[in-house]
């Protein structure tokens, strides 16, 4: 017999991140975050949240570090 998964919704899953439900659609579509769909859901096992919250997701950006706007 197949073992169940606990499951949680997109805004479940945001709250527990600590985040937005649209950065949590978004880290679905970059595949950082796994997600299952049932039927028209879209479901974030409870494993993979803890996965992210305690190892992250993505690496660092590298780049110009951000400077204030130019007063003229």
């Amino acid at each position: 017999m197949a073992e169940l998964v606990p499951l949680k919704s997109l805004q479940e899953a945001a709250d527990l991140l600590g985040v937005s439900v649209f950065t949590i659609r978004r880290l679905i579509k970059a595949g950082e975050i796994r997600a299952v769909h049932v039927g028209a859901r879209v479901l974030v096992p409870a494993a993979e949240i803890e996965r992210v919250a305690n190892h992250g997701v993505g690496v660092a950006r590298v780049g110009k570090p951000r400077t204030s706007a130019k007063v003229r």
